[in-house]
């Protein structure tokens, strides 16, 4: 074997070993990872525990702290569709002289009846149902 064929052989087991090395340094990184998130947990639920224990609100640790701890507000429950009332239309002010069918409560935009009435010359007024 040559210089080049064995240099070229130690390059190809050392870019192996680095594959190899880089695989378990990321498996070690994630089973660190893993392994502070756990610590941090238990730690966490002790402090949880002896706060219980002693009664301690997290209102007052985050007073302390200089929080503020906000409530959070719950959604109101959707009520079933077609359980609400619908709401009572208005009791009609006018009716059409040629199709007493045809009613307006005088609220919001005026029909096209009673539109067609003031444009040929006609009074709201004569409109108005007398009880």
């Amino acid at each position: 074997m040559s210089a080049v064929d064995e240099l070229k052989a130690k390059l190809a087991t050392l870019d192996e070993r680095l594959a190899k090395l880089t695989a378990e340094k990321a498996q070690v990184e994630a089973e660190l990872k893993d392994a502070e998130r756990a610590f941090k947990q238990a730690a966490l639920n002790e402090i949880f525990e002896k706060m219980n224990a002693l009664g301690i609100d997290k209102s007052e640790i985050a007073e302390i702290l200089g929080l503020t701890v906000v409530e959070t507000k719950k959604r109101k429950a959707r009520t079933e569709k077609g359980s609400v009332e619908k709401k009572a239309k208005g009791a009609p002010k006018y009716r059409n002289s040629a199709d007493p069918a045809l009613t307006w409560t005088g609220k919001g935009r005026k029909p096209g009846w009673v539109q067609l009435y003031l444009d040929n010359g006609g009074e709201l007024e004569s409109l108005l149902i007398k009880e």
